[in-house]
């Protein structure tokens, strides 16, 4: 009888030993987690702010599941931490799995001019990412673990408009034709698109010209470009005193208002729209 009860009892014991041996040498052979940055691209890009969204991959080489309790993240600009912060977002990595985190960071480019002066004449700047990710690990507790990347980011600049020139083409006795240039002085290593043109022009606070025009205007990359406007000026509605100024050769005041909209194939740049709002003095050539 007694021999009966001790072959139960082991019958009974044995696979809860089995199982508690196997959880053992899980533990026993428990490895840190592997990550990388596998990607960085440019989520977003204007000339007021740049979007980064660095991707990072983890693994996990247990056979048992492990948390990601969070990380910390340093983005440095020329060597200079620039932005930095820590998020408790949490990820469960399931045994002998793998995950993948987004890190998003936002660059303004008022704060980074105001941080580094000297990039106002760069056209880009070397960036370093360093991260650490915090895992809580069985047995082997608190872990981070570091991952970083470096590469180069554009410095964007607002593209500098103003009234070039006004032209007086032709003079008949009912209107005027004009030429309105508009001179762009654009100081960044890419080239845009003009998609979009809104303007009124006064003229000794009298109106001369308005409209809008949506065809592709190309503004080359460090330089300046012009864009021509024709501009049909009627005497029925500003009146034939006009045609005394026209003739004449004395600097006239004038105010252009308006936005002109930007594009480029650049990637991650949104399409953005400039205000026009220049005043000064201009002549009329002929």
């Amino acid at each position: 009888m007694k021999s009966y009860r001790m072959l139960l009892l082991v019958a009974i014991c044995t696979p809860v030993l089995l199982n508690s041996c196997a959880d053992l040498q899980k533990l026993a052979s428990l490895q840190k987690p592997l990550a990388n940055i596998t990607s960085v691209r440019f989520a977003g890009i204007s000339f007021d702010d740049l979007n980064l969204l660095a991707e990072v991959q983890i693994k996990n080489p247990n056979a048992l599941a492990i948390t990601l309790a969070g990380f910390d993240y340093d983005l440095q600009i020329a060597g200079t931490s620039f932005l930095s912060g820590e998020q408790t977002e949490t990820m469960r990595i399931a045994a002998n799995g793998a995950g993948m985190l987004s890190i998003p960071l936002t660059i303004n480019y008022k704060e980074l001019y105001r941080t580094f002066k000297a990039l106002e004449k760069q056209d880009s700047t070397k960036y370093k990412i360093a991260a650490g990710l915090k895992f809580d690990v069985p047995v082997l507790g608190p872990i981070r673990i570091p991952v970083s990347h470096t590469a180069y980011l554009p410095v964007m600049k607002i593209p500098k408009i103003k009234l070039g020139s006004l032209r007086l083409k032709k003079l008949g006795f009912t209107k005027a034709d004009l030429e309105l240039k508009l001179d762009i002085n654009n100081p960044n290593a890419i080239g845009f698109v003009v998609n979009s043109l809104n303007y009124s022009l006064n003229i000794n606070k009298q109106n001369w010209a308005k409209g809008t025009t949506a065809k592709a205007l190309h503004i080359a990359k460090k330089g300046k470009s012009t864009v021509a406007i024709p501009v049909s000026l009627s005497f029925a509605q500003v009146g034939k005193t006009v045609i005394g100024i026209l003739k004449g050769q004395r600097a006239l005041d004038y105010t252009l208002i308006g936005d002109i909209g930007l594009k480029t194939s650049f990637p991650g740049f949104k399409s953005v729209t400039l205000p026009l709002n220049n005043s000064g003095k201009v002549k009329i050539t002929r």
